[in-house]
């Protein structure tokens, strides 16, 4: 949690993007989808008010009065399982965008449950170390626990790969908000079963939306955003790339990203120092 007198660009920044990362999550709620799609969506709007809730220490100190962050952490976990479950039938179904889509989601859900675990763990540090109390070496006990072999310590090196992965998708995820419109097929092709115009097809044939390249993604980079592609599975309904809902739900996927990136810094802090630059 922040203060706007402490760090005030970091506070209206995440502010801002938690709050557009809940509009967009709401919104998402509202179109026609299959029960495991409502599930999911679910889930980003759960995962989505919680972040908005972190933000300020008055809301995060209700939220956890309400609900134990150590149950938020188990629930998130959880989360994990339900995208991985996900992610493994679409591999099984030969599905691997879908599949990569899932996977995605599973490892943004880690993070969460990640730094509010986290956060659950600092927190009777920092209450410890207001109280005065001091631990090994004379140390309080939050500075302590943040040396080498310290339990903030080795919560800052499992989230190395978290963090890398929130990175990577934040920077993907601009770049789908970014990418030029792909091609809109002729009604003749759409009908000969190459069609690539996406949602706004009206042939009624199944279409597959195409990535900037022409091609539809799959492979690890598709882990780092929620691909649509066609008719196969995902959390989303079909839209093609680079239509205005296709370029929301890319910054929506940024904004969720890059702001649990940003507001997870300073749990790296004890691995790595320099990322205390990042509030400011």
């Amino acid at each position: 949690m922040f203060s706007f007198a402490t760090v005030p660009v970091k506070f209206v920044g995440l502010f801002v993007l938690y709050l557009w990362c809940t509009a967009w999550s709401t919104y998402e709620m509202t179109r026609p989808q299959s029960g495991r799609q409502r599930v999911s969506n679910g889930l980003h709007l759960v995962m989505a008010v919680v972040m908005l809730f972190m933000v300020a220490g008055p809301t995060w100190m209700t939220l956890t009065r309400i609900i134990p962050m150590w149950v938020l952490a188990g629930f998130f976990a959880i989360s994990v399982l339900w995208f991985a479950w996900l992610a493994v039938r679409a591999f099984v179904a030969a599905q691997r965008s879908s599949g990569w889509h899932f996977l995605g989601h599973a490892t943004m859900f880690a993070a969460m449950a990640w730094h509010v675990a986290a956060m659950a763990v600092m927190r009777p540090l920092k209450m410890a170390a207001q109280a005065g109390q001091s631990g090994s070496g004379g140390m309080n006990p939050m500075m302590a626990a943040q040396q080498p072999g310290g339990v903030l310590w080795w919560l800052a090196v499992v989230g190395v790969p978290l963090m890398a992965y929130l990175l990577v998708a934040s920077v993907h995820a601009l770049r789908q908000a970014l990418a030029p419109a792909a091609p809109v097929a002729s009604a003749s092709a759409c009908c000969g079963g190459t069609c690539t115009c996406g949602a706004d097809c009206t042939c009624g044939l199944p279409h597959p939306v195409l990535d900037p390249v022409g091609t539809t993604t799959d492979g690890p980079l598709a882990l780092a955003t929620a691909v649509r592609v066609g008719t196969a599975p995902s959390c989303h309904e079909v839209r093609p790339v680079g239509s205005p809902k296709f370029r929301m739900a890319a910054l929506s996927d940024f904004a969720m990203n890059f702001g649990m990136f940003w507001m997870s810094t300073g749990i790296m802090v004890p691995l790595l120092p320099f990322f205390a630059l990042l509030s400011f």
